[in-house]
């Protein structure tokens, strides 16, 4: 990790920029057979891409030890995070997150308060945007527009889950929640397969559920009555409401606020809920997701 000090605009203070580079890699097999074929080599040919697209919630997951880095471990608890995802990423690429610093009125430029605010990008090596967004403490002010379901009762995934298409996509409604046991073992190996994050704070008996892997539950979520063959993370907003601990079955649930058509894609917006075993929100989020991809070109 690398902390470079960047002029501040209009002051004498300098605004730290946090710097973390990875080279990209898919995090499952590169395979038609998989059940998004916009992560295979072929499957994402279909649509004019020319390499397998690397998920956007694994991606992201490797700008988290930098927004650590910046806003502290608070962030876990009741930060929260807002991004957009503009371009593909493909294995092979260097992606380097940038985490800039914003000084607070009269600071130092070298502390993050409570409720303040860092911008951040992950960019290819020719400067490419793949991600960018903003991330905080406190409350964001998208939080007050988040549904929350009121089906909260898990039930088993549908057999055979239905088509997803814009004619039956249910803007409006509760989906079907589902149970998700997490393992101490299940969030050390998502730190190490797919967020490649050797930190301590993923593992043990108070291990904290990585922020990739709760971003990737709305997906799930979805796939838990429904299918569709290839989709694309379009962007995220989230608000942690608590800490998340491994060792114990959350609940997810979820209701559909909207559906529309654009570039040839059709998008769902979908807003989350995850709940401890207790009853707890732990964490809310918006999921933008494209589940029919037109074509790339």
């Amino acid at each position: 990790m690398r902390v470079n000090p960047q002029p501040a605009q209009d002051s004498n203070v300098t605004t730290p920029t946090i710097e973390r580079s990875i080279i990209a890699f898919l995090d499952g097999e590169d395979s038609i057979e998989i059940d998004n074929i916009i992560h295979s080599t072929e499957g994402a040919a279909k649509f004019g891409f020319t390499g397998a697209l690397v998920g956007g919630v694994t991606v992201y997951s490797w700008a988290v030890p930098a927004l650590l880095e910046a806003l502290g471990e608070d962030w876990l608890d009741s930060g929260w995070i807002d991004f957009r995802l503009r371009r593909p990423v493909y294995p092979g690429d260097q992606i380097t997150t940038r985490v800039h610093k914003t000084p607070p009125l009269g600071g130092s430029g070298h502390e993050v308060t409570e409720g303040g605010i860092v911008e951040f990008t992950m960019a290819k090596a020719d400067g490419e945007v793949c991600i960018a967004g903003t991330a905080g403490l406190g409350q964001a002010d998208f939080y007050p527009d988040l549904a929350v379901a009121r089906n909260r009762v898990a039930v088993p995934p549908a057999d055979p889950p239905t088509l997803l298409t814009p004619e039956n996509l249910p803007i409006g409604e509760d989906l079907p929640a589902m149970a998700v046991p997490m393992s101490i073992e299940d969030a050390a190996e998502y730190a190490d397969h797919f967020a490649r994050d050797p930190h301590p704070r993923w593992r043990g008996e108070d291990a904290r559920l990585h922020p990739g892997w709760i971003a990737g539950r709305c997906v799930r979520l979805t796939k838990h009555t429904y299918e569709y063959p290839a989709g694309i993370h379009a962007g995220s907003q989230i608000q942690m409401l608590a800490p998340a601990i491994a060792g114990q079955t959350l609940v997810v649930s979820g209701h559909v606020t909207d559906g529309y058509r654009r570039k040839q894609h059709e998008y769902c917006l979908l807003d989350v809920t995850i709940s401890s075993e207790s009853g707890q929100d732990l964490a809310r989020l918006r999921h933008r997701t494209i589940y029919q991809v037109g074509r790339a070109d």
